[in-house]
């Protein structure tokens, strides 16, 4: 790695670290600018768009920079739906910060449009056929972001026991 490809992770790291202490301080995302983002990061307002366009841009990379990571552990697997599901579980419940970062910028259609380009690339590396492929995608992104924002961000607690479900999908 070059020394001006360290300079860009350390500036990006810095952006994302900014956008996560924003989220946490409750800060309304529709307030959320530019300069307000690159002051919390401790950079100039002209080297935030020279990553991103707009403030939401960061989220989305994220989310796609997530999803290309995950596509190595799902290349060249025997997948049910419930197997991916079960694995996205997992997954996702190591990087709640991104799902959080999601609902408080309000970016779920992004989530979900990342995530169904995501299992048309899943189906296509394990070579399913799905009739109305792109419809069937969409709906089961759509199904596996409710999954994720219910039993990952917000961890229901089993009425009967107490506990919460935090290891329900290892089984």
């Amino acid at each position: 790695m070059t020394k001006t490809d360290k300079r860009r992770l350390k500036t990006r790291d810095k952006i994302e670290t900014a956008m996560v202490t924003l989220c946490q301080s409750k800060v309304n995302f529709a307030t959320v600018t530019a300069p307000k983002i690159a002051a919390a990061a401790g950079i100039s307002r002209q080297t935030f768009y020279r990553y991103y366009l707009i403030p939401k841009q960061v989220i989305t990379n994220l989310i796609d920079r997530h999803l290309n990571e995950f596509l190595k552990t799902f290349r060249l697997q025997n997948l049910t739906a419930r197997k991916m599901v079960l694995q996205l579980m997992t997954i996702w419940r190591d990087r709640t910060t991104v799902l959080e970062l999601v609902e408080w910028s309000d970016s779920r259609y992004e989530f979900i449009r990342a995530l169904a380009q995501f299992n048309q690339q899943i189906a296509t590396q394990n070579q399913v056929n799905l009739i109305n492929e792109q419809t069937v995608c969409n709906v089961y992104a759509a199904a596996t972001y409710m999954l994720l924002r219910d039993y990952v961000l917000k961890k229901p607690v089993d009425p009967g026991t107490g506990h919460r479900f935090t290891t329900a999908f290892n089984q």
